[in-house]
């Protein structure tokens, strides 16, 4: 998974979240299970991410984990990529 912040220049206020979502995740009820997860779970750290744009990246091996698990994959793909506001 990856977590990634829009180049510079962008002049938006708080944080906007896109979801790219990989057709090797499974078929489009896979795939969109998968996209809710990730939107529920980004809601929950969105207040820690500092304005712009975003793109969460997702790899295969997503589909199979447990909403607990791409929580805390989330968690830590945001603290790594150093996103996170004050």
């Amino acid at each position: 998974m990856s977590f990634i912040r829009a180049g510079h220049g962008n002049t938006l206020t708080r944080p906007c979240v896109a979801y790219a979502i990989d057709k090797r995740c499974g078929n489009a009820v896979n795939r969109n299970l998968l996209r809710r997860r990730l939107r529920a779970i980004v809601s929950e750290v969105v207040s820690d991410l500092t304005p712009g744009a975003y793109l969460v990246r997702t790899e295969p091996a997503a589909q199979d984990l447990s909403f607990q698990e791409l929580r805390l994959l989330v968690a830590q793909t945001v603290i790594t990529a150093g996103i996170k506001g004050s």
